[in-house]
């Protein structure tokens, strides 16, 4: 895969919708784009809603860590009422290396579900969405939906393809007897964390630092088997480390979790 391209967006408008979804809008060639909602206000506050993303089966968008090529998901809801904080679930994705560059990707049609807190009994939400595809090459590509939440009438279908969804988003892990200590060495570039369970296969494990957009790569165990390694792939600022919670994501049989680790700094920031 190639680095996104540097060319304008490509901007479409969904109409105005009640319902439980929009309508599908074109962003580029055979990728299209809709909001659906659940329509059920959880004891929180929240409605549950999703962006749902229509590819080609070799044509991909991006995770929260995009990686080298990729580029992220963003909302822009200045224009909506009665919304608050979106909080996105992000399922599982895909670590490969193409072309000699690191992502963390989604393929063919998939889900990404969020959380939306709502105020009042007629919420509007309206977002401008834009995010990267990538085929042959790399665009990036952002539309405008309106969505109406009807909070009084759940919407059975959407609420079924919303939870599909969240099946495929890591669960917390206390981390117990699998992961010791993290820290991240300024020398090496590189956050270090103990294995505890020599058993545990950490190959499908991605490391990221909560909140920021720095790029790890893949886990590379000790000659002792006893410390995981993941390699910082670019630069670094003291204020992206000092303070952070390391993350690590990975899947399993039983499907993906995720454990939170404060980070020590080793060596000097």
């Amino acid at each position: 895969m190639k680095r996104a391209l540097p060319i304008a967006l490509l901007l479409a408008c969904a109409a105005p919708a009640s319902a439980a979804q929009t309508d599908w809008v074109e962003v580029a060639p055979e990728v299209s784009l809709r909001l659906v909602s659940a329509d059920v206000v959880t004891p929180e506050g929240t409605v549950w809603m999703g962006l749902e993303v229509d590819m080609p089966a070799t044509t991909k968008t991006y995770w929260r860590v995009p990686g080298e090529s990729g580029l992220p998901l963003t909302f822009d809801t200045a224009g909506s009422e009665g919304i608050g904080e979106i909080d996105i679930a992000w399922p599982y994705p895909k670590r490969e290396t193409a072309g000699g560059y690191l992502d963390h990707a989604f393929y063919g049609r998939v889900l990404i579900p969020f959380q939306v807190a709502v105020e009042g009994d007629a919420p509007k939400f309206v977002a401008d969405v834009a995010m990267g595809v990538c085929s042959d090459i790399c665009v990036p590509v952002s539309t405008r939906f309106e969505l109406a939440p009807a909070l009084d009438a759940p919407d059975s279908t959407s609420d079924l393809r919303i939870r599909q969804a969240l099946a495929n988003v890591p669960l917390p892990h206390d981390g117990e007897g699998l992961l010791g200590k993290a820290s991240f060495d300024a020398q090496e570039g590189a956050i270090l964390v103990d294995l505890e369970d020599s058993r545990f296969d950490p190959a499908s494990m991605i490391a990221e630092i909560a909140g920021s957009n720095l790029l790890f790569g893949e886990p590379e165990l000790s000659p002792d088997g006893g410390t995981l390694s993941f390699p910082l792939l670019g630069r670094f600022e003291a204020e992206d480390i000092a303070g952070a919670q390391a993350r690590f994501t990975f899947d399993t049989p039983d499907g993906p979790f995720e454990i939170l680790r404060p980070l020590t700094i080793a060596g000097n920031v």
